[in-house]
């Protein structure tokens, strides 16, 4: 992955918490989700979807907060009645936190993948396990 996302976020001014969103990005499609949507921005938000999920998709919301990227892992499920329609029983929230100085180092270099990795993979199974319940 390293190689793929050093082209993507290597140029000019590129901050440390962009970098690490199209990471995370590149990290989910790994595990077989398609990005539908994508915004690399102030905040960055990311839209999934999946074949043969639970989930109708997977909504990554992600902003820098001081030295880190507070990542929210939202797992939408089909809305079944009003009260989903009303009060969003459908959606299940992980929130993240990532240390930007841990994850991407000065030179833009990713650092700790398979921790990253392995973080997004037990977020994933997680709101999938929710969403079969």
């Amino acid at each position: 992955m390293s190689n793929s996302s050093a082209g993507i976020a290597s140029g000019g001014n590129t901050g440390k918490d962009k970098y690490l969103a199209v990471a995370i990005h590149q990290i989910i499609e790994e595990y077989g989700w398609k990005g539908i949507e994508k915004h690399f921005g102030g905040d960055h938000h990311m839209i999934y979807v999946k074949s043969g999920s639970p989930l109708d998709k997977v909504e990554v919301k992600a902003h820098k907060v001081g030295n880190r990227l507070d990542v929210n892992f939202l797992g939408i499920t089909p809305k079944k009645g009003l009260l989903d329609k009303v009060f969003d029983f459908n959606v299940r929230e992980i929130p993240k936190s990532f240390e930007l100085h841990k994850y991407v180092s000065d030179d833009m270099t990713v650092l700790e993948e398979q921790h990253m990795t392995t973080i997004i993979g037990v977020v994933l199974k997680e709101l999938e396990d929710v969403a079969e319940d």
